[in-house]
C-alpha cells in the first residue's frame, strides 16, 4: 500500500533522474514526465514555490518520505476526514502530484513507508493551483521514483512507572520494490497502545464529602493488520492500482472502584471489564487512462468490519446484594464506493468533472443483562431499540475549475451536490432523503516570495454516525443514550484564510484564521420519557487560529537546534439543548499551546529535546451532567537519540515528565439539568506515571 505509484495511482510527475527502466516502464514514464514537466513549469509562473531536497535534511538523518516531511519548516500535516465516501481531498499530501486512493490508509502512512532514498524533492505548493478540487492552503507535493527492492522496520516499545501493563508489539516492517511491470508494497504493522492509572475519586453532595473512593483503570489495545499494494503497467499511459488490507482490533480494558480504608461507609467494589473485538478488510483498486482530450481514472472500494463488544459491571457492598449490567453489541459495518474523476485542459484551465456512489450499511444487535443475585448470573432484559439496521445510499456530482489570474494568483472553483436516502430497520424503522448544495472557493496568491496567502469558502455535508441510530449503553461512565432515527447529516460554511511567510534563515511560519457555520450539528438531546439520545441543533459556529512554525537556531550561534510552535485558539457557539443557554461545543478546547524543541548536535551522532503542551479544557454535556473528562493538561517529555546504533536510530523518549494526571470532573443532577437539583459531584484524578518509550528503526 505504500507503493511509491499505488499511492498516486500515476507515474511521477516529473523524474529529474535517469531511472534506466528501459523498455515499456521507461516509455510510459517519458511521456508522462514531458507533461508533468510542461506543467510544473506553468505552476512555477503562477506562485513561488518551496523546494526541498532530502539533502536539506541530513542532519535528522532521515529513513522514510514521512521523515523529511515532519522537518518542513512551519508545516503541520493536516488530518484526513474519511468518513464520506471519496469526496473531494482533504489532506495536505500529494505524491507525485496525486492523492491516495485509499480510507484505510492516510497519505502520511504512505510516506512512512517509502525509503529516503526513492525521495526526489519535496514542493511545498498552493492548492488553489493544483487540478485536485478541495486542497487550500499549502500542500506538500512528494516527488518520488521507485528503486529497487528494500525494506524498512521499525519498533516502538513502552514502559511506564505507573500501573500499565508494557507495551511490546507495536511497530512496522514493510518491503518495497519492482517485479517486471509491477511495483509493490507489503507491509504489517500494529498500532497499540497500553494505559493504567490509579487515584482518588472523591463525591460531594449539598452537605459536603459523602463519599471517598479509590480508581484503578488499566487498557490495552492491538490492531495488527497486513498491507499489499501494487501498481501495474498495463499499457503506454495506462495505470491501475490494486490495494488490500485485513486486520484485527483488539481492546481489553479493566477498572476496579472501591472505598478507601478509614471510610466510615459500608465496604463498596464496583469492578467493570471490556473486551471490543474487530476484524476487517478493505480492498480498492483505481485505474487511469487517456479518454478524448483528457485523462479519466475509475476508482473502486469495497470495505467491511464485524465486531463483537461485552461490556459488564459488578457492585458488591454490605449488607445489600450484588447487582450489575452487561451489555453486548454483534455489529456488521459495509461500505462499497464507485467513483469517476476526468480531468481536461481548456481555455487554459484545467477542469474536473467527478461522479460518485457511496453505499453504507449497519447491522447490530444489541443485548442488555441485569445481574441476578438469585441465578449468580446476569438475565436478559428487554431491549429492542438497540439492534436493527441503518442504510445509506448517496450520490454526488461535481464539476471543478482551477486557472491562474495573474502569474501570482490563481482561483479554484467547484460546484456541484449529493442526494442521499437513509433508512432505518428494527424497532423505529424510517426511510427520508435529502438534498444538499456543495462547492468550494479557493484563491492562491503570492504576492513575493516567501508568502502565500490563501483563502478557502466551501459548503460541505458531514457523516452521521449510524450507531447513533439505535440505542446503546456505556457502563463505565452510567450513560444510555436512546436511538435516534431522525438524524439529520450536518452541513458546514467553512471560510479559511491561511498564510504562510518564510523567515528566511530564522525559519517559516503558518497562521490559519477559520469560521465555521454549521447547521444541525449533532449533540445529546432530551427525548421524551426523560432520556437523551444523539440529535440535531439547527445553528451553531466555530471560530479560531492556528499557528504553526518553525524557529531555527544557526542565526544565533546554534546550529542543528529547532524549537517547534504549534498555537490553537478556539470559541465556539451552541444553544444549550437543555437550558436554552449559550455555550461552547462539546470537548472543543479553547486553548492548547505546544513547543518541540530539537537539537541536532554537530560532527556528531546524538540528538535531544523536549516537548511541553499546556491545554486549557471543555466541557462535555448531557442532558442529566456536564463532565470535564481528558489526559492531563500539562504535558512534558524529554528525549535523546543516537542515529547510527548499529546501523540503526534509536530514542529513548521519557514522557510525563510533570505527573500529569487524567482528570474526571462531574456534576449529576436528579432530571435535566435547567430544573432540577445536583444529585452529586464526582472528582476523580489518577496518576499514570511515567512513560519510558522507545523507537528503534532501520532499513534492510
Amino acid at each position: 500500500m505504500r507503493t511509491l505509484r499505488s499511492s498516486t495511482g500515476l507515474l511521477a510527475l516529473a523524474i529529474t533522474a535517469d531511472v534506466g527502466a528501459g523498455g515499456h516502464m521507461a516509455s510510459v514514464k517519458a511521456q508522462e514526465a514531458k507533461g508533468a514537466g510542461e506543467r510544473l513549469e506553468r505552476e512555477t509562473d503562477i506562485a513561488a514555490r518551496n523546494v526541498y531536497s532530502p539533502a536539506d535534511f541530513a542532519r535528522f538523518a532521515p529513513r522514510t518520505a514521512l521523515d523529511l516531511i515532519e522537518q518542513i519548516p512551519g508545516f503541520d500535516v493536516s488530518n484526513s476526514e474519511s468518513g464520506r465516501g471519496f469526496g473531494q481531498a482533504n489532506e495536505n499530501l500529494l505524491i507525485n502530484g496525486k492523492r491516495v486512493s485509499s480510507k484505510s490508509t492516510s497519505t502520511a502512512d504512505q510516506l512512512a513507508r517509502i525509503p529516503v532514498g526513492n525521495v526526489v524533492r519535496i514542493e511545498l505548493v498552493d492548492g488553489a493551483t493544483l487540478d485536485i478540487p478541495g486542497l487550500s492552503g499549502r500542500v506538500a507535493n512528494i516527488i518520488v521514483e521507485q528503486g529497487t527492492a528494500s525494506g524498512l522496520f521499525e519498533w516502538r516499545p513502552q514502559l511506564s512507572t505507573g500501573p500499565a501493563e508494557p507495551r511490546l508489539f507495536e511497530g512496522e516492517i514493510s518491503l518495497t520494490g519492482t517485479m517486471e511491470a509491477v511495483d509493490y508494497t507489503i507491509a504489517l504493522d500494529n498500532n497499540a497502545s497500553s494505559r493504567g492509572s490509579r487515584g482518588p475519586a472523591i463525591f460531594t453532595d449539598a452537605s459536603g464529602v459523602i463519599d471517598d473512593r479509590t480508581n484503578l483503570a488499566k487498557s490495552q489495545y492491538n490492531s495488527p493488520t497486513l498491507n499489499g499494494s501494487f501498481a501495474l503497467d498495463i499499457a503506454p499511459q495506462i495505470i491501475a492500482n490494486i490495494n488490500v488490507s485485513a486486520g484485527l482490533e483488539i481492546f481489553r480494558s479493566r477498572e476496579r472502584e472501591g472505598r478507601t480504608a478509614g471510610n466510615p461507609l459500608p465496604s463498596f467494589e464496583e469492578r467493570f471489564r471490556t473486551t471490543n473485538d474487530k476484524w476487517n478488510y478493505e480492498i480498492g483498486g483505481d485505474i487511469t487512462f487517456p479518454l478524448g482530450p483528457g485523462q479519466l481514472k475509475l476508482i473502486a472500494l469495497d470495505a467491511f468490519e464485524d465486531g463483537d463488544l461485552l461490556s459488564r459491571s459488578l457492585l458488591e457492598q454490605d449488607d445489600e446484594p450484588t447487582s450489575g449490567t452487561r451489555y453486548t453489541r454483534a455489529s456488521e459495518t459495509g461500505e462499497r464506493i464507485g467513483r469517476g474523476e476526468y480531468n481536461w485542459g481548456m481555455l487554459g484551465a484545467e477542469w474536473q468533472l467527478s461522479a460518485e456512489v457511496a453505499f453504507n450499511r449497519l447491522d447490530q444487535v444489541g443485548r442488555l443483562f441485569s445481574y441476578d443475585p438469585a441465578a449468580q448470573d446476569y438475565v436478559e432484559t428487554v431491549f429492542p431499540s438497540g439492534t436493527g439496521g441503518v442504510r445509506e445510499d448517496r450520490y454526488e456530482t461535481l464539476l471543478s475549475v482551477s486557472f491562474p489570474i495573474t502569474p501570482r494568483l490563481s482561483l479554484q472553483l467547484a460546484g456541484g451536490g449529493e442526494y442521499s436516502q437513509i433508512s432505518q430497520t428494527g424497532a423505529n424503522a424510517l426511510s427520508r432523503s435529502f438534498q444538499r448544495p456543495k462547492g468550494s472557493f479557493n484563491l492562491g496568491w503570492a504576492p513575493s516570495d516567501g508568502l502565500d496567502i490563501n483563502v478557502e469558502i466551501a459548503r460541505r455535508v458531514g457523516q452521521l454516525n449510524f450507531e447513533d441510530f439505535l440505542a446503546s449503553v456505556d457502563l463505565s461512565d452510567d450513560q444510555a443514550s436512546a436511538g435516534n432515527n431522525d438524524l439529520r447529516p450536518p452541513q458546514n460554511w467553512d471560510i479559511q484564510l491561511e498564510i504562510a511567510k518564510g523567515l528566511g534563515p530564522w525559519g517559516s511560519a503558518t497562521l490559519t484564521f477559520f469560521e465555521e457555520r454549521v447547521e444541525d450539528l449533532v449533540l445529546i438531546v432530551p427525548v421524551a420519557g426523560g432520556g437523551e439520545a444523539s440529535g440535531n441543533i439547527d445553528d451553531a459556529r466555530r471560530t479560531g487560529l492556528n499557528l504553526n512554525g518553525t524557529l531555527l537556531f544557526e542565526p544565533l550561534g546554534a546550529p542543528g537546534a529547532q524549537l517547534e510552535i504549534e498555537l490553537e485558539l478556539e470559541d465556539s457557539q451552541v444553544v444549550d439543548p437543555v437550558t436554552a443557554i449559550e455555550r461552547r461545543f462539546d470537548g472543543n478546547n479553547p486553548f492548547e499551546l505546544r513547543f518541540d524543541f530539537r537539537h541536532d548536535v554537530p560532527a556528531s551522532f546524538f540528538a535531544w529535546g523536549a516537548t511541553f503542551v499546556n491545554a486549557d479544557r471543555a466541557a462535555n454535556y448531557r442532558v442529566r451532567e456536564f463532565f470535564f473528562d481528558h489526559q492531563r493538561s500539562t504535558f512534558g517529555a524529554v528525549f535523546v537519540e543516537h542515529k547510527n546504533l548499529l546501523g540503526t536510530t534509536m530514542q529513548v523518549r521519557l514522557g510525563n515528565v510533570f505527573d500529569g494526571v487524567s482528570t474526571l470532573r462531574r456534576t449529576v443532577y436528579d432530571g435535566p439539568r435547567d430544573t432540577a437539583p445536583v444529585r452529586f459531584t464526582e472528582n476523580r484524578r489518577r496518576k499514570s506515571g511515567q512513560s519510558i518509550n522507545f523507537t528503534i528503526s532501520g532499513n534492510f
